[in-house]
């Protein structure tokens, strides 16, 4: 059972009841609306109340207990203000300090529910500014989490009044931790594909230098999901602000967890010929018996020949030569248009040379087990929208922290859940949680002092239990 609800689940459910009595007060009624918010403001009352309610009582218990007069002292009552998603609440609490030693002392009812120090936002507002921020800007996601606290319908001015500003949301992600560790699942799979591609975005602090964000797809098939629309199966996206030895590394990890390496028989790689992506193949042996394919992806092929000539009669002929594997009469009639346009020489032996050093994995598209590559349309969705749809930089360290947020998002993980999960411990600190702790006679104490007769009988508590 969870150590809040065993201890003090008797007062948070008189504390609820209690809430319920309150005297109604039911103003001007002249339609709908008003109905609306006389609801809205009766509920929220509600709730707030019930809050503050429970918080004051449990620490008043905690205050009255035998533990607490052995082992603190009591320093007064303190207000905390804080602002939840029922609105803002305000509630006293009792500081304590440790008898007989030098250590800090603390707020009981802050270390019972892992409330931060000196937030004023809670831990549930600033789970939901990271959940938005994996979608929106840091203005945006302010606004959104501010229409959710508090009343459920607000004006205009009332919605301008509760937005949560941008410096704010910005702390909220650089203090963020976001660890999560994935289950091992270990399925069953005969094919692995994966797309690599990269990502520029401006940074701050670098003399306008842009950063590379290397991103990963991995999935294992493609099904229909409705007309005209199919959707990767299994799909998860890995990204990196490092070297490509890195992203390689986080795939490899992930593969290992999630699918059992020894059944794969195959492992399909595409993406738009860089060096580092053609020679992540030997990366994925898992095994002797594997086999590894690189294929280009068709967008770079059509765009190479795109740019070698904008006439549609040769474009069908160098597509028609391509597909064919006629390599001699692709590269003659290239060398052909370069003789015609002398002016646009460099542009076409470039992508010449980029399809003929690329032929064999161009031609693999024909492969039975190729299925496309939509690497483009993941670069433009996951990492174009967030980072450069708008002329901004971006520091650094809050592009590694965001680039965590948007991949747990685009991975269909619970940003909120992940948050608190860093930031919430499930239990207390057993010092100030557990009730039923006992102290062996031959060992310090929690106060710092060896626990002897001499010293029970020095601090009035011979006739305890409490070291019994």
């Amino acid at each position: 059972m969870n150590i809040i609800n065993q201890m003090y689940g008797n007062i948070i459910k008189k504390c609820i009841e209690n809430s319920f009595k309150r005297e109604i007060q039911l103003g001007s009624v002249d339609n709908y609306l008003d109905f609306f918010k006389c609801l809205d403001d009766f509920l929220l009352g509600i709730v707030k109340k019930t809050i503050i309610d429970s918080f004051e009582s449990i620490d008043f218990q905690f205050k009255n207990s035998t533990k607490r007069k052995v082992l603190y002292y009591t320093k007064g009552l303190y207000p905390r203000t804080m602002m939840t998603l029922f609105g803002e609440i305000t509630f006293y609490r009792e500081y304590y300090v440790p008898k007989g030693s030098n250590s800090d002392g603390f707020y009981y009812v802050d270390e019972l529910f892992n409330l931060p120090k000196r937030d004023y936002y809670d831990p549930m507002i600033k789970a939901l500014i990271i959940e938005k921020s994996s979608q929106f800007s840091y203005i945006q996601s302010g606004e959104v989490v501010g229409d959710m606290i508090g009343k459920k319908f607000k004006s205009l001015l009332e919605s301008s009044y509760a937005k949560i500003s941008r410096q704010t949301v910005y702390n909220v992600i650089k203090h963020a931790d976001m660890d999560y560790v994935m289950d091992d699942v270990k399925a069953n799979v005969d094919t692995i594909y994966i797309q690599f591609d990269e990502k520029y975005v401006y940074t701050q602090g670098t003399n306008k230098l842009k950063k590379e964000i290397k991103a990963a797809v991995i999935y294992t098939g493609i099904e229909k999901e409705y007309t005209n629309r199919n959707k990767l199966v299994n799909r998860h996206i890995i990204t990196t602000l490092g070297y490509p030895t890195e992203i390689k590394h986080k795939c490899l990890d992930y593969i290992y967890k999630t699918y059992d390496t020894n059944k794969i028989k195959t492992v399909m790689i595409s993406g738009d010929g860089a060096q580092w992506i053609k020679k992540s193949t030997t990366d994925f042996y898992f095994h002797d018996k594997i086999t590894v394919h690189f294929v280009l992806d068709r967008f770079h092929t059509n765009q190479a020949v795109n740019h070698i000539t904008t006439n549609e009669d040769i474009k069908y002929y160098l597509r028609n030569y391509i597909q064919n594997g006629s390599r001699k009469s692709f590269k003659e009639l290239c060398d052909l248009l370069i003789i015609e346009n002398p002016n646009r020489f460099e542009i076409i032996e470039t992508n010449k040379n980029y399809i003929l050093n690329n032929w064999n994995p161009i031609q693999r598209q024909n492969h039975k087990l190729f299925l496309g590559c939509s690497m483009e349309g993941h670069i433009s969705h996951v990492l174009a929208a967030p980072f450069s749809s708008r002329p901004k930089a971006h520091s650094l360290h809050m592009l590694a922290k965001r680039l965590v947020i948007r991949e747990l998002y685009v991975n269909k993980l619970d940003t909120k859940k992940v948050y608190l999960d860093n930031h919430i411990s499930p239990t207390p600190d057993s010092s100030i949680g557990d009730w039923n702790i006992t102290y062996p006679k031959t060992v310090f104490d929690t106060i710092g002092h060896k626990v002897t007769e001499r010293y029970k009988t020095f601090r009035n508590i011979i006739n305890t239990t409490l070291f019994s």
